[in-house]
């Protein structure tokens, strides 16, 4: 075997075979090979060297070796409002320091924008939102596929490296409020700059999160028989939980009362990463007989959850993120010394003060997450242009991740008082450290949630020949599980859980569960023009000749209706931060007249255990403490959002353009909604909102048309 250097003209043989182009580091010899040898010959000497191109290279006519690299960049961005431009100085407020000054568009740090301020009655402005989020993805991949009498053998590996850089300070230019509370007017507080609660959030570095990811498999597909072929692998991953390269996350871990400073007083990352990722692979395909096929697989994921939100996993601590609350009173033409960080001392030790009543905290053992998935289809195939297909399809997922909140001094259902003594949970030290019951754990990583998902499915394909193709889809199925999302904003009900410690009391339909489902989509070509039946000529073929119609026609049942109540947090109790109602009947009787006015009986519920509104039922009075966990569901199975029925329609023309075989010009016009159908949203969900329980928007707009003219060359 020869190396050559790949600026020397070389002239291969017939016999010889490319191998790639190599990196070569000995000592401070350093260089790029070119690989040349005979056919089936070997790389001696392999550990020398380190692939660097992506290629795919076929060593022997049984062997084929496929590299790839990737490298993906992307950047994250959202300005305050007045960035670029403004600065709180520039309105006479003082002592706010700058932004990071490696933030694009801000001066070098000193126009972060103007600050927000808000006066009750009156129309306020918003400081907008401040987000600069670097983040880079290096993926390396190389598989080798190998023929072996009637096994195919497939091997490979996977390296992916994570970058994520983050600036998302919230307030960075300060959100101030004037309430009335000084002088019982708003505005006048306003006019004397005396505040009611502010805050600015001050950070000056970067969250930077590094991590890897490493996976490994195997395959076998191996022909059994001419009609039966069985599909066995192995698939192996170790997912690295993410550290920050200045030792800036941290937990307040509210059971020992302390701050966790990953890398500091605690392990670099907030996890301890799985070692026992092994996701196996089975399946079968199984010729029964001519154009028919059974088929069969079951397989276990690992989704890769490297890192999960903004720092991986970890909040910023208070070395490197700090806010400054401005107590009732304070005038804002003279604010009290503000916290800047410094980042030579991100990894000082952390105090316990007051503010640590809302922080964030996860356990470090963490079960991975994975989701089983399996199906069974069976396939006919109609004729040389039709197949139809009808499948049983499931998933379960297991330790999935969600963003919990929770009140460590939460009670029990059998709570009878308010007092933090009664609850079996809450620590007393750490309730005396963060004041009795105010001790939250906002949302962190937790893999606790669980789904099912069982479906039938039915496909029928018709492709396209003599002017006509149809597919159609039905579906059939069940999900459940106890949180439909890992995220879905703080007050969501996928967020929140009624009892931390029950998570059985969440399951229930998923948010995303819709029992039936049924699309048709055909495409048909007039039978005009050229080449076609009738009008293949002359004006006639010109005008009529050339149009064909599309049309998707689906027919849905609703998603499952849920009631929120983000009004009525930590409002009972049992001083949970989520309430749901006790069930006192039926939301849909028998005979209920259904109406967007009136979408469910809203005296069905008992909002005794919290603190309800007045038009809402409450046999015993509010804040009974018997009736603080409620019994209605996470989401409700026959309360559903109303379901779709649409047809949407296109009627396209081709048009001739002298300017090669391939251009042509389209002219489309698209009908949404057609039929102009009312496709009604969601019920209020909000008990507290007056029009509770009524639908008042349309999730489909009216019918739209649209017009255009494509040009293909």
């Amino acid at each position: 075997m020869n190396r050559y250097n790949p600026r020397i003209d070389y002239n291969l043989s017939s016999s010889d075979r490319i191998f790639g182009v190599f990196h070569r580091q000995t000592g401070s010899n350093s260089g790029y090979d070119l690989v040349v040898g005979p056919a089936g010959a070997q790389i001696s000497r392999a550990n020398d060297y380190a692939l660097t191109v992506a290629e795919t290279h076929t060593f022997t006519s049984s062997m084929l070796n496929d590299f790839r690299f990737g490298y993906m960049h992307r950047i994250g961005a959202r300005a305050q409002y007045g960035q670029g431009f403004t600065s709180p100085a520039d309105f006479g407020i003082s002592g706010i320091p700058n932004c990071l000054s490696s933030i694009p568009d801000t001066a070098g740090g000193v126009k972060c924008g103007t600050p927000g301020v808000g006066i009750v009655g009156y129309s306020g402005f918003s400081s907008g939102e401040t987000l600069y989020e670097p983040a880079t993805t290096v993926q390396f991949s190389d598989m080798v596929t190998k023929l072996l009498g009637r096994h195919t053998l497939k091997m490979g590996a996977e390296f992916r490296h994570y970058a994520i850089d983050n600036y998302q300070p919230n307030g960075v230019t300060g959100g101030f409020s004037f309430n009335g509370a000084q002088t019982a007017n708003a505005f006048a507080d306003f006019l004397f700059g005396a505040l009611n609660q502010s805050s600015v959030q001050v950070q000056n570095a970067m969250v930077s999160s590094r991590a890897w990811s490493y996976s490994f498999f195997v395959q076998d597909d191996f022909k059994v028989t001419p009609k039966l072929t069985l599909n066995l692998g192995l698939r192996y991953q170790y997912d690295q939980s993410f550290h920050e390269t200045h030792k800036g996350l941290a937990f307040f871990n509210p059971y020992t009362a302390a701050w966790e400073q990953f890398g500091v007083n605690a392990p670099p990352t907030t996890f301890d990463p799985s070692k026992k990722q092994f996701g196996p692979r089975v399946g079968f395909a199984w010729n029964a007989r001519k154009g028919f096929v059974v088929r069969g697989g079951y397989g276990i994921m690992f989704p890769s959850a490297v890192g999960h939100g903004r720092a991986g996993d970890g909040q910023p601590g208070p070395n490197l993120l700090a806010t400054t609350p401005f107590p009732a009173g304070t005038d804002w033409s003279n604010l009290p010394t503000i916290t800047s960080p410094d980042p030579s001392a991100i990894t000082s030790p952390t105090p316990v003060t007051g503010n640590v009543s809302f922080s964030a905290w996860a356990p470090r053992k963490q079960k991975p997450t994975y989701v089983q998935l399996w199906n069974f289809p069976l396939e006919k195939q109609i004729g040389s242009n039709t197949v139809a297909q009808l499948a049983y399809v499931g998933s379960r997922g297991v330790h999935l991740p969600i963003n919990y909140a929770y009140n460590i001094c939460q009670q029990t259902p059998q709570s009878t008082s308010w007092s933090a003594t009664t609850s079996p949970y809450c620590s007393a030290t750490a309730a005396e450290e963060a004041g009795i019951w105010n001790l939250y754990v906002t949302p962190g990583w937790w893999g606790l949630s669980s789904s099912n998902y069982h479906s039938l499915q039915a496909k029928f394909d018709r492709r396209f020949a003599h002017g006509f193709s149809l597919l159609a889809n039905f579906t059939w199925s069940k999900l459940m599980d106890d949180s439909s999302s890992d995220w879905g904003g703080f007050w969501s009900l996928d967020v929140l859980g009624q009892d931390f410690y029950n998570r059985r009391a969440e399951r229930s339909v998923s948010a995303g569960d819709v029992p039936g489902r049924f699309t048709v989509a055909p495409i048909y070509e007039l039978p005009f023009g050229s080449g076609k039946k009738w009008a293949q000529s002359g004006v006639a073929s010109q005008v009529i000749g050339g149009w064909r119609v599309t049309g998707i026609y689906t027919v849905s049942g609703g998603y499952p209706f849920g009631i929120t109540d983000n009004s009525y947090g930590y409002c009972n109790a049992a001083h949970i931060i989520q309430d749901r109602p006790n069930m006192i009947g039926n939301p849909l009787p028998s005979g209920f007249n259904q109406t967007v006015q009136h979408w469910f009986d809203i005296t069905a519920f008992d909002f005794s255990g919290t603190c309800p509104a007045s038009n809402l039922v409450a046999l015993t009075g509010g804040y009974d403490t018997t009736k603080a966990f409620g019994n209605a569901p996470r989401y409700f199975s026959n309360i559903r959002v109303p379901g779709v029925n649409n047809i949407d329609f296109s009627l396209q023309k081709d048009f001739r353009v002298p300017m090669g075989e391939q251009t042509r010009l389209t002219f489309r016009a698209d009908f949404y909604n057609m039929p102009n159908h009312p496709q009604f949203g969601a019920p209020v969900s909000d008990p507290t909102n007056p029009t509770y329980g009524t639908i008042n928007y349309t999730s489909i707009g009216n019918r739209t048309v649209q017009l255009g003219l494509h040009l293909y060359f």
